[in-house]
């Protein structure tokens, strides 16, 4: 049987199915003359995105606990606004660990800054705003659109020092899309049918239930002054609740009518923490805290890790398409389009400045 035989090309690495996805107007110069083993990576790689790695070096900030990154986030305004994701700092957050503001900090370009408050959350969008004192800061330039194409380049923080940004170079491999999953504020209950309401039968550590008191067996019959027959009228009043928001619970215990008021919590903060892993998470490295319930993502293939998230998400214009959100499987790193974070940032502003009068 004769065997096909194939031209060999020397330094030949990219796959076909790169070729097909990635427009060769897109493929800066330097890539392209690059032999084949340092095209992924390295020093010439580095190079040929020096631009947008300035981008970041200016416009981006990277959070550290002592010596250990553990998040990015995107400059939004010169006087200092911080957008970034929001379910990672829960350990770090004023009211369950008060001191630990003072271990933190903050780096733009090489400025380092210790004093800050996070001081809005979006929990729909898995977003804190964070603001530290500074003046004159450089803030990201946002893309007119977030409608790039399949196979598009793409550039976000890599593992960085203290001084200096590097850079994590993918593609867009997905159209932007809704991604599905759990409630991100909880009760930390599990609710059964009744034929009076909804049973609890059970109560996680942490959550606002067992705060409030509530026990396995109790059966809910009003929740938030509405009546419920089954869990999902439950969830549904949930559904349109904040971090922090508080409800009125009627239930029964003993046959005992009781009402107690309990405060709702980010899935994370209840105890919640990381989506179990599957067998394939078991083989890929950690996830994010959160890595679903999105109304709308961007999907790259950047191998980022869940500390890298948070930062921008930029074209080869050196402008924001998205802030990244999470790093959800071994192939998938998802980042909210730029459309929705302005608006985040915007209504959270709005929220900040109605406060304050």
């Amino acid at each position: 049987m004769n065997k096909m035989k194939f031209p060999k090309v020397k330094g030949f690495a990219i796959s076909v199915l790169s070729v097909a996805l990635v427009s060769c107007s897109q493929i800066p110069a330097w890539s392209q003359s690059l032999p084949g083993e340092r095209r992924t990576s390295g020093k010439g790689v580095e190079a040929a995105f020096e631009a947008q790695r300035q981008v970041l070096q200016d416009s981006s900030a990277a959070i550290y606990e002592g010596r250990k990154p553990i998040l990015y986030g995107a400059i939004m305004s010169a006087d200092g606004y911080i957008l970034t994701k929001d379910s990672e700092l829960y350990n770090y957050d004023e009211k369950t660990k008060a001191k630990t503001a003072k271990e933190l900090m903050i780096i733009v370009d090489e400025h380092r800054y210790t004093d800050f408050k996070i001081v809005a959350r979006d929990v729909e969008w898995d977003l804190a705003l964070i603001k530290i004192e500074a003046k004159g800061l450089k803030p990201i330039k946002w893309a007119a659109s977030s409608e790039i194409a399949q196979g598009t380049w793409v550039v976000t923080n890599g593992s960085s020092s203290k001084a200096r940004r590097r850079v994590n170079i993918g593609i867009i491999s997905a159209n932007a899309r809704a991604i599905d999953g759990a409630l991100p504020v909880v009760m930390g209950v599990g609710l059964k049918k009744h034929k009076e309401g909804v049973m609890i039968e059970g109560v996680s550590a942490k959550s606002g239930a067992q705060e409030a008191g509530l026990k396995k067996g109790d059966i809910i019959f009003k929740f938030d002054g509405l009546e419920v027959k089954n869990r999902k009228a439950v969830l549904d009043v949930i559904r349109t609740k904040q971090p922090g928001d508080k409800v009125e619970v009627e239930f029964k215990r003993d046959d005992k009518s009781l009402k107690v008021e309990m405060e709702l919590k980010a899935r994370e903060e209840a105890g919640g923490g990381r989506k179990p892993k599957s067998r394939n998470d078991q083989m890929s490295g950690e996830f994010s805290n959160r890595r679903d319930s999105f109304p709308r993502v961007l999907q790259t293939d950047i191998g980022q890790n869940y500390r890298q998230t948070g930062g921008p998400l930029l074209n080869l214009a050196g402008e924001a398409v998205g802030l990244n959100i999470a790093r959800a499987t071994r192939a998938e790193s998802f980042a909210v389009p730029c459309e929705e974070v302005q608006q985040v940032f915007a209504e959270l502003l709005k929220g900040l400045n109605s406060a304050a009068e």
